[in-house]
């Protein structure tokens, strides 16, 4: 399975090459691409919560991303699959 880290550079990077992308969805993406790092980073009791908001946020800044970037859009649904199977 791909990793985290690696998932979230590939979007980046996918993003970047793509032209058009909504600045407002870039900075979207940019936000939960830190809150889900820094979830990493940090092991508290609250982790299964936080993880359920982070899939939450994944999910739908994805479903944006479908209307005129589906690759993109898929890549982040990816991600939201990797925050699942770590045990939301």
């Amino acid at each position: 399975m791909v990793e985290i880290n690696d998932m979230l550079d590939q979007i980046h990077t996918h993003i970047a090459k793509t032209e058009k992308v909504d600045p407002a969805l870039q900075k979207e993406f940019r936000e939960l691409d830190k809150n889900i790092r820094a979830m990493k980073t940090v092991q508290n009791e609250n982790g299964a919560t936080e993880l359920a908001e982070l899939d939450k946020q994944a999910r739908l800044l994805a479903a944006r991303f479908e209307a005129k970037h589906p690759h993109v859009g898929g890549l982040i649904m990816q991600l939201s699959n990797i925050l699942q199977s770590m045990g939301v």
